[in-house]
């Protein structure tokens, strides 16, 4: 089985934008920077910016932090958020390391990349390449984290 990630490299973004707007529009049918599931902090004086976007990790601090179970990983090794069960207590926000986990003031909703279920749209935008898409084996994910699954 193939595991989908998203791989980020700050150093060729150019701070445009795509990736928030085509998120935006992709989940939300609108487009709003803070309705996307990635974010992007410019810098321009320091000629680089930051990518916020969640990195499937390993531990999943979101999913262990979670009081009601609503955060899970699918059959696809993709971490998501169930919104039947999410109370909304943003729990998940604060423990996520890459501050990669937002609030929706539209929606009032917690929101996370789910890599489009297969297809992330924030890729296919990106101009520059900062976001790539990665595919991995499920024998390399279990390597890379110590061989816990």
């Amino acid at each position: 089985m193939e595991i989908i990630r998203i791989k980020v490299d700050v150093s060729v973004c150019s701070g445009c934008l795509s990736c928030c707007t085509t998120c935006s529009m992709a989940h939300e049918q609108y487009i709003s920077l803070r309705a996307g599931r990635v974010s992007v902090v410019l810098h321009p004086f320091e000629s680089r910016h930051q990518i916020d976007i969640c990195r499937q990790c390993g531990k999943h601090p979101c999913l262990v932090a979670c009081p009601e179970g609503a955060i899970f990983r699918d059959e696809r090794d993709i971490v998501r958020i169930n919104d039947v069960l999410c109370t909304q207590c943003k729990i998940c926000m604060d423990a996520c390391p890459l501050d990669a986990i937002f609030w929706n003031p539209v929606s009032e909703k917690v929101i996370k990349c789910d890599l489009c279920l297969g297809q992330p749209e924030c890729v296919q935008a990106c101009p520059t390449g900062a976001l790539s898409l990665m595919i991995l084996k499920r024998d390399m994910r279990r390597k890379s984290q110590g061989g816990v699954e």
